[in-house]
């Protein structure tokens, strides 16, 4: 290959002779404060060219490979999928400027993977061109659903591409430029992740005149242009078909933009098909020593996992069947699950768990030394039968991670055993009380002391219950347990906020695990004094861990396996959509509810990131054969642990994928966990969007607006318009299903009917005062927490009118 390279003072050029057929001629030059960098091709033949590839290598210092303490090390964010594709790279402490990347008008990327790995760290390339290396994945089996392209060119033809580096002070600038160069400013509600029963709302902004939208499945697929609202053309769209589908936006001249979706089902039967799966793959035979396990699924196979089969999960990965996160989060989220929507066969599962496989055995019971303490890897039985008398075997119980998901399984049972005493359970509520407070204090105090690992130093999934465990031990008059919890956990608020912690630490070097924790560290320390914590020190700290949830968090690439999905180190390159998405998602839309002055930017995040991982949940109707990702009636209701962007590589379990949901569902219901807390149905005066809901619908009336929710618990609702600010939340009850709940304009009543069973409702009137009156009979005058005396049958009708 000849080689010809021009240095001036305005860039360089090189020229490339290639087998005497082409002529690649690269320029990289400055044009203002941009870089500009133009590929030409040049077929110098007699014959026609034809190119299958064109590819650009983007190796850059990835904060993956990087020292922590690099401050130049940099995250991506990547969204390829047309003419509006763009990237842009941030440093850990999210402090501008980005560099953002973009395809000039004539260019367009639509594919990318790895093949650069063999040369530096970080592999990443992108195509603009990618029919060969696409038709290569898709001969092993990739799902690749961008459409992707060939050149050809004739004799004495010349090709010009251009691609343009800008430097941007933050998101907001993005997007300016993003819209500026004609690419695509997408801003979507409730997110890309759409339940069928909801709309999408998508507004879009570009200099590029937009002339429609196309669907991928048109028959089923409803698009109503609304017009144009602050400077965007806003669409209304629902999907019929469940699982992927793509939008494709018609702009400039003959540009093409795509947006991937995904349709579910409604969220309440995901709920639902899930906690129904994890209670039916349950070990049941009384010979085995993991009686009661709840079992991990191949949905690939239709494979039930357990420590006599293994699978497709090999070598020290094993413990994926048993215990630490992936084990313990499908009991986590079957109780979470129970305590908002409890079915009796789920339970009993529930409380076989823990009567054959967890006390006594995954958790040291209180006849034994260490009481409460959580067995770790690679499972309880090898560790209690080892021979190795010391942390390494009969007291490997020091991984502080494991705690959380069982002091939610207990405090959740004593939730069902309170508010549901129809449903029977094995033990009584004082007895999971006992038991969540216990594990509570051995996750503070046992690690430390056998492994001198400190449970106040980094933030673990699940815990943010832990102010609720204290709630609850005050509220059952055990003081003294709830004062000693209060120290552990007010200690882990001290360190946090008044201390050096590492926000992206856990146990890998970079992570993004720790966000739904330090939003509820937030929570606390501004709802409750802490001594040695300021106010002031407080709002530091709320900013900077959110900064840092959003650093690693998609949130300007339209895709639904991308927007409100967490990065890891490798960006969105792989294993999207994992826990944190959902986890983390619920400290976004909690931050934006409860601390900002305008909170409507991060509630379309917040929402976005809620919803984002139950595309991951496989179900669907006998019609779709029950499932986009791995079809089949015994895989209703199954999940996957994570998606892979990528044409091809490994999933973290190391299983082959070709773009897609993983097939086991690894630490997933964690996830779904958060979901629970974050489900709620918002009102909002969207500045961009007008009036909106996340999580329901909207009919107006002359003078009220009526909601229906359906954000799948129905026990949460808000109001952010113009009619105030509008905060309920129920407890033992939920709003009525299909019901209406109704806002005056001038936001002075609401009305809605309550769902109920035995137990005493309470309903929390957030910070204002209302009159509360029950069947229109006047009740209290109040603000708070408040009882609700519900007689007669369900539901009862319940009306708030705001006092001044």
């Amino acid at each position: 290959m000849a080689v010809r390279t021009v240095e001036t003072d305005a860039g360089r050029k090189a020229s490339y002779a290639i087998a005497d057929t082409l002529e690649l001629q690269l320029e990289q030059g400055l044009e203002g404060a941009d870089l500009v960098w133009r590929i030409t091709l040049h077929n110098v033949s007699a014959v026609p060219v034809e190119i299958g590839d064109l590819m650009l290598p983007l190796p850059m210092n990835n904060i993956a490979g990087a020292a922590k303490d690099d401050g130049n090390a940099v995250l991506k964010h990547s969204f390829v999928s047309g003419h509006g594709s763009h990237l842009f790279w941030m440093r850990r402490n999210s402090v501008g400027p980005y560099l953002l990347l973009m395809p000039e008008r004539d260019t367009q990327l639509e594919y990318w993977d790895m093949a650069a790995a063999e040369n530096h760290d970080d592999g990443y390339c992108v195509y603009i061109h990618a029919a060969a290396a696409a038709a290569e994945s898709a001969a092993k089996g990739t799902r690749w659903r961008i459409p992707v392209t060939n050149l050809m060119l004739a004799p004495g033809e010349r090709r010009s591409y251009a691609l343009r580096f800008s430097l941007v002070a933050d998101y907001a600038a993005a997007r300016d430029a993003i819209a500026a160069a004609g690419g695509i400013d997408v801003e979507v509600v409730p997110g890309m992740t759409v339940p069928s029963d909801l709309f999408v709302t998508l507004a879009l902004r570009s200099s590029d005149p937009i002339h429609g939208i196309d669907a991928e499945h048109p028959a089923a697929t409803q698009i109503e242009p609304l017009g144009e609202r602050a400077g965007r053309q806003l669409y209304r769209v629902r999907f019929g078909r469940l699982g992927e589908n793509r939008l494709t936006i018609r702009h400039g001249d003959a540009r093409l933009t795509h947006l991937e979706f995904f349709a579910t089902e409604p969220l309440e039967t995901l709920i639902a098909k899930r906690g129904a799966f994890i209670a039916a793959h349950q070990h049941r035979d009384p010979t085995k020593w993991y009686r009661g396990l709840l079992g991990e699924w191949n949905m690939q196979s239709q494979t039930l996992l357990g420590p006599d089969t293994y699978d497709q999960i090999k070598g020290w990965r094993i413990y994926e069947v048993t215990c630490d996160d992936p084990g313990l989060s499908k009991p986590a989220f079957l109780a979470a699950k129970n305590a908002e929507h409890p079915v009796q066969a789920e339970v009993t599962a529930l409380d076989d768990y823990i009567e054959h496989f967890v006390w006594g055995g995954l958790q040291r019971s209180t006849a034994e030394t260490y009481p409460y303490a959580i067995y770790g890897i690679p499972d309880w039985k090898q560790n209690r039968d080892s021979a190795d008398a010391g942390t390494k075997g009969k007291l490997h119980i020091w991984r502080v991670y494991d705690y959380p998901h069982i002091i939610l399984l207990y405090l959740s049972l004593y939730r069902i055993a309170t508010d549901h005493p129809g449903v029977a359970t094995r033990l009584d509520a004082k007895a999971y009380l006992e038991r969540a407070f216990g594990t509570a204090r051995a996750m503070f105090t046992i690690p430390k002391a056998l492994a001198n690992w400190s449970a106040y130093e980094t933030g673990f999934y699940n815990e943010c219950v832990l102010p609720e465990l204290i709630v609850a031990l005050d509220a059952a008059g055990r003081s003294a347990q709830a004062q000693e919890l209060r120290e552990f956990w007010e200690t882990k608020v001290r360190f946090f906020v008044t201390g050096e912690p590492d926000l992206f630490g856990s146990e890998y070097a970079f992570d993004s695990t720790g966000f739904e924790s330090t939003q509820a560290i937030v929570r606390y320390a501004l709802d409750h004094p802490v001594a040695g914590v300021s106010r002031d020190a407080v709002k530091a700290f709320s900013a900077r861990q959110m900064a840092a949830n959003l650093f690693c968090r998609g949130w300007l690439e339209p895709a639904y396996y991308l927007l409100g999905s967490d990065y890891r180190g490798s960006g969105g390159n792989a294993y999207t959509l994992s826990y944190m998405a959902q986890m983390g998602g619920w400290a976004v839309l909690d931050h934006a509810l409860r601390d900002p002055v305008d909170p409507h930017t991060l509630l379309r995040l917040g929402y976005a990131s809620f919803l984002s991982s139950w595309a991951l949940l496989n179900s669907g109707t006998a019609e779709t054969d029950y499932g986009y990702w791995y079809p089949g009636k015994a895989n209703d209701g199954a999940a996957a642990g994570g998606f892979e962007p990528a044409p091809n590589g490994l999933t973290w379990l190391d299983q082959p994928h070709h773009r897609g949901a993983w097939y086991y569902a690894c630490e997933i219901d964690l996830g779904f966990c958060g979901a629970l807390r974050s489900a709620a149905t918002i009102v909002a005066d969207d500045p961009i969007f007008g009036r909106i809901v996340f999580g329901g619908t909207l009919r107006e009336g002359d003078h009220t607006i009526a909601v229906v929710p359906r954000d799948g618990v129905r026990r949460r609702f808000h109001a952010r318009w113009a009619g105030g600010t509008v905060d309920l939340t129920l407890h033992a009850g939920r709003f009525a299903a299909d019901r209406e709940i109704t806002l005056s304009h001038d936001g002075r009543s609401v009305g809605f009917l309550v769902e109920h069973g035995a137990a005493s409702v309470t309903l929390d009137l957030g910070a204002g005062r209302w009159r509360v009156a029950i069947e229109g009979a006047i009740v209290t005058e109040a603000g708070g927490t408040i009882p609700l005396a519900l007689r007669g049958p369900s539901p009862v009708a319940v009306t708030l009118t705001r006092l001044a």
